[in-house]
């Protein structure tokens, strides 16, 4: 799946960070598929993973670990949410 980025408040990403991001979200969402947590609503994982991507982050899978962080159970049990 491609992400567009229509809510861009900084430049545009580079040819390098469109294929980042959208290797992150694909990742993100069979990651969460994985372990049934799939429910998380796409379009904060995909906002999260543009909002990594403009500070910088070139790296799909931490593009993807930024985007998810917080949002599975396990992530909530480790805070004790």
């Amino acid at each position: 799946m491609t992400i567009s980025n229509p809510h861009s408040r900084n430049r545009p990403l580079d040819p390098e960070g469109v294929t980042a991001v959208n290797q992150a979200y694909d990742l993100a969402c069979q990651t969460l598929q994985n372990i049934g947590q799939l429910e998380v609503d796409r379009e904060i994982i995909a906002r999260r993973i543009l909002q990594a991507a403009e500070s910088g982050e070139r790296d799909a899978d931490k593009l993807c670990a930024r985007a998810i962080h917080g949002l599975t159970a396990f992530d909530y049990r480790q805070q004790g949410i």
